[in-house]
């Protein structure tokens, strides 16, 4: 069986549909782009740009083979579909690769059938005003204001069919601060909204980065080494969220990596932690109602006030292991708790607020080390000073049960949302 399936290049880790035979082809998509920069200029005249991503997948008796092509010729549908099957051919059998029979969804639409291109500029305009006045030290980079839309479609031969658009606007933006001979590192945030941004420098944690950049210029080590607080922001766990998940995936339950296969029930982390994975939500533009088996996607509490409810389990590993279908697609929530950010730091004693770890996967018992960067050393409950780059180790699971307090603060990044999270028992020193 082969399936054919027509997506954005937005998100080409979702190519990953199962089959069995015949070759089955679906619909065009379109990626259409309307990005302006902080000089207020439309890029593209508005028209934007088309493009068209398929991935294809072939299963015989248990073998599968891939291959992807862009556009639609049937010369080049023919050539993949060969290479789809010779890969196959020379595959392993594996019972648990299968196509999906599941129900197919009424087609659905996300977001503005188009852009508002003069709301866009009139914000860019004010942006761009706004930095002029109030941050003359800000130096942007890479500052795109954006509107997207992503047609997706299913198909396979077991008669599985699946649409959905969405339409949102991004905005991101990369900066830092120079004052004469001085200097600070770059520092970045962004996010996605069905709706145009009101303030763009109040976007994801745009306008509190830039206010810690602006006090970065005298930036200094950790006085000595110590074992700490560890106050991780919303852009920090953008990064280690994906981490966690990681050691809760049905792939680490197949290869006996994680050090949680068999705690599902347990707490494994404070009561003041949650995980929910919340790919449906009307709170997330790129979140996703079908998953890359063509799948329905659903929501999930993963960690429950500290206690594990359900792995991260999609098609494959639900037949290889036997076990349901929880996740195909990832959009996590960590629920906000209800003390202020100025709270948890005037509780602190001694740590760091830590904005971005640079550092390697954590090993199999969790183990991890890295640097702490655009990071504040934090002191009798007041910031003391910015970090040069400093080192940080400890443990995830340590950490997960050592979480002392959430804050009401968080960032909706229009595929994630997460407050600030302050854990205890951080060892940090300087590089």
């Amino acid at each position: 069986m082969a399936t054919l399936r027509w997506g954005s290049a937005t998100d080409p880790g979702r190519i990953r549909p199962d089959n069995e035979d015949n070759l089955l082809a679906a619909p065009r998509s379109y990626l259409p782009r309307h990005p302006l920069d902080l000089t207020g200029t439309l890029k593209g005249n508005g028209l934007g740009v088309a493009l068209v991503v398929a991935g294809l997948l072939v299963i015989a008796d248990g073998k599968r083979g891939s291959a992807s092509l862009n556009g639609r010729d049937p010369e080049a549908i023919e050539s993949a579909l060969q290479s789809a099957r010779q890969a196959a051919d020379a595959g392993l059998a594996d019972p648990a690769n299968r196509v999906a029979e599941a129900a197919s969804l009424p087609p659905s639409r996300h977001g503005p059938e188009a852009p508002d291109r003069e709301a866009m500029i009139e914000q860019v305009m004010a942006c761009t005003k706004e930095l002029g006045e109030r941050y003359p030290l800000i130096r942007t980079r890479n500052s795109i204001y954006t509107f997207f839309v992503k047609h997706t479609h299913f198909a396979n031969s077991r008669g599985l069919r699946q649409q959905e658009r969405r339409a949102w606007y991004v905005f991101g933006s990369m900066f830092s601060a120079k004052d004469g001979p001085r200097t600070t590192s770059f520092n970045y945030s962004g996010a996605a909204s069905y709706a145009p941004f009101e303030q763009l420098l109040s976007v994801g944690a745009v306008r509190p980065l830039i206010e810690q950049t602006l006090q970065s210029f005298e930036a200094r080590p950790v006085p000595q080494k110590f074992v700490g607080d560890v106050i991780l922001t919303p852009d920090c766990l953008f990064h280690l969220v994906p981490t966690i998940a990681r050691a809760l995936n049905g792939y680490e339950l197949l290869s006996g990596t994680t050090p949680y296969k068999d705690k599902k029930g347990e707490t494994i982390a404070s009561p003041l932690f949650s995980l929910l994975n919340r790919p449906r939500s009307s709170a997330f533009p790129e979140g996703c109602d079908f998953d890359g088996f063509g799948v329905p996607t659903r929501d999930v509490e993963v960690v429950k006030h500290g206690r594990l409810e359900s792995f991260l389990v999609d098609f494959y590993i639900s037949h290889k292991l036997g076990l349901e279908q929880t996740a195909g697609v990832w959009n996590f929530v960590v629920p906000p708790g209800d003390k202020s950010l100025d709270e948890i730091i005037a509780g602190t004693r001694r740590g760091i607020i830590l904005s971005r770890f640079s550092g390697g996967n954590p090993n199999s018992n969790l183990d991890f080390s890295g640097v702490a960067k655009n990071s504040f050393y934090v002191e009798d409950g007041a910031i003391q000073h910015a970090l040069t780059e400093t080192m940080v180790n400890g443990n995830l699971q340590e950490l997960l049960r050592n979480i002392h307090a959430v804050s009401r603060e968080h960032v909706n990044f229009g595929d994630h949302d997460y407050p600030n999270v302050a854990a205890s028992g951080v060892t940090i020193s300087a590089k």
